[in-house]
């Protein structure tokens, strides 16, 4: 058996083309100083609180030993079984690789692991890269009895 580092140190002339980029979920308590610092670099987004950290899933991408993107999973409370995809990031100098595409399989795998049978989410209207990611995923787009974010599209999966 041939080990996932060997595909990816292979060069491209070979014709497999793997990402360096290792995503990773984490504790979002231990990595709570990680994850706010990522998100305040989007000044829209509200701080996290603290049982987003402690009753929600978290992952970082890594590039080598450095931090590049991150995601959450939290419950949609107060109803059960329905996760929502909290927040996603990825460092501008890492677009391209299809890091937020990842982040999504890897929520959606969570959320099959937990019994959950639905996510939700949202993005901004003018956001072409979240918005083609979502169809991507299979999620459909959908129009909440009341909408909680202004200028957003709303986006929810069967899983």
């Amino acid at each position: 058996m041939v080990s996932r580092s060997f595909f990816q140190r292979r060069p491209r002339s070979q014709g497999v083309l793997l990402t360096p980029y290792q995503i990773q979920e984490v504790d979002g308590v231990t990595f709570s100083d990680t994850i706010n610092a990522f998100n305040r670099l989007v000044p829209e987004w509200p701080a996290l609180q603290q049982r987003h950290f402690a009753k929600g899933y978290w992952w970082l991408a890594y590039l080598e030993k450095r931090p590049v993107a991150f995601a959450g999973l939290v419950p949609f409370e107060p109803l059960p079984n329905i996760g929502y995809l909290k927040r996603c990031y990825v460092n501008p100098d890492h677009h391209g690789h299809g890091l937020q595409f990842k982040l999504m399989v890897a929520r959606e795998l969570k959320a099959k692991q937990l019994g959950w049978t639905h996510l939700v989410s949202e993005c901004r209207v003018n956001n072409k890269y979240s918005t083609a990611n979502f169809i991507k995923a299979g999620f459909i787009q959908c129009e909440p009895e009341q909408p909680w974010e202004r200028d957003s599209v709303y986006w929810v999966k069967a899983i």
